[in-house]
């Protein structure tokens, strides 16, 4: 499974519609669709952390549901780490990883 395939088994879960998933997280119907037409989109860090918030879940929970050799051991490890950080420091954490994926 992958992202976009977990996405809709937790829309199917919750009986939700690509359009209820918009209204509920504020993403455009259209980027929605994007994801799932032909020009085949992967949703951005920020839309699935939007998704997660709408359903109540964690990021870890939303990745869990998604098949290992789709994440390393490590993106799993930064994802369990994440969720024990103060959503007050969590921006600290974005701007390191910037300052880190810098080109030299």
């Amino acid at each position: 499974m992958d992202v976009k395939q977990r996405i809709l088994e937790l829309m199917k879960k919750r009986g939700w519609s690509k359009y209820k998933l918009s209204r509920e997280t504020g993403i455009y119907i259209t980027t929605i669709n994007d994801w799932f037409n032909e020009n085949q989109y992967t949703p951005s860090r920020s839309s699935i952390e939007s998704i997660c918030g709408a359903m109540g879940i964690t990021l870890a929970e939303f990745y869990a549901g998604i098949e290992e050799h789709s994440l390393t051991r490590e993106q799993l490890l930064v994802l369990e780490k994440f969720e024990n950080i103060p959503k007050d420091r969590r921006k600290l954490v974005f701007e390191f990883m910037e300052i880190l994926a810098q080109e030299e």
